[in-house]
């Protein structure tokens, strides 16, 4: 049986991969929301630590863990990596390359971050800006911390969870944007003019999670990217390529 972790929509292909191939797999998703987009995949739903990994994967006989969990999504990757070693099961990870739109804007249009610590030390630095988020639910509680007389509008999934998140932290139901991507660049576009962005924190997902549709519509805008990168990860950044490894081992 092969573990697919979810969380890229590379995932959801290459379940769809397999199920034409009648290759046994099961599907991990974080929420009870994501059932909708998987409606005809077997699924295990909820979040695992290292221990519910490993438990998992003893009770649904796993052979291969193949993982296409968020490129941001660390400690998942971690905890599964750890799981496949105790286990001695195959562990083959997918991973994004970073956007290549970045190289085509000037200099002036974007910054990078390293790590959450440089950002959010620049965000504490603006008065009276109104920025927009792409960053997702879990770090709202962080950026609202230091909001102060700057507007935060965050755009994130319409899930239960993650609209939780938001007002858990005092976000005011006007500057939640919950909708379902991917999104294009006549779009983001809109969204960023609508709201009076003067800056859009993405995470840099790639261009299959969009950045270069919102790189773009910062430049046309002339909005500044706020962009927070990622470290360097092992793996095959090929999806075609990974597909047929897991194909491989799947008929092992």
């Amino acid at each position: 049986m092969i573990w697919i972790i979810g969380g890229t929509t590379e995932a959801g292909s290459l379940a769809d991969f397999l199920k034409a191939k009648n290759v046994p797999y099961i599907m991990s998703v974080a929420t009870e929301e994501s059932k909708d987009f998987f409606k005809n995949h077997k699924l295990k739903i909820g979040r695992m630590d290292e221990s519910q990994m490993e438990q998992f994967c003893i009770e649904e006989k796993i052979s291969l863990i193949a993982d296409l969990s968020h490129p941001y999504a660390l400690i998942v990757s971690q905890n599964a990596k750890k799981t496949a070693q105790n286990l001695n099961i195959k562990y083959l990870r997918f991973t994004r390359g970073t956007s290549q739109s970045s190289t085509d804007l000037e200099q002036n249009n974007f910054y990078t971050f390293e790590d959450m610590e440089g950002l959010c030390s620049f965000l504490k630095e603006l008065k009276s800006s109104t920025v927009f988020f792409t960053t997702g639910s879990k770090t709202v509680s962080d950026f609202e911390a230091f909001r102060s007389s700057n507007r935060f509008v965050y755009r994130i999934l319409p899930t239960a969870d993650s609209i939780e998140k938001c007002k858990n932290a005092g976000v005011a139901t006007q500057d939640i944007i919950a909708m379902t991507g991917p999104f294009s660049q006549n779009l983001n576009e809109a969204m960023f003019k609508e709201y009076g962005a003067s800056y859009i924190v993405m995470k840099d997902s790639g261009d299959a999670g969009g950045t270069r549709e919102k790189l773009a519509a910062c430049e046309a805008l002339n909005i500044i990217a706020l962009i927070l990168g990622r470290g360097k990860e092992e793996g095959i950044n090929e999806f075609e390529e990974f597909k047929k490894e897991v194909l491989k081992y799947g008929h092992a």
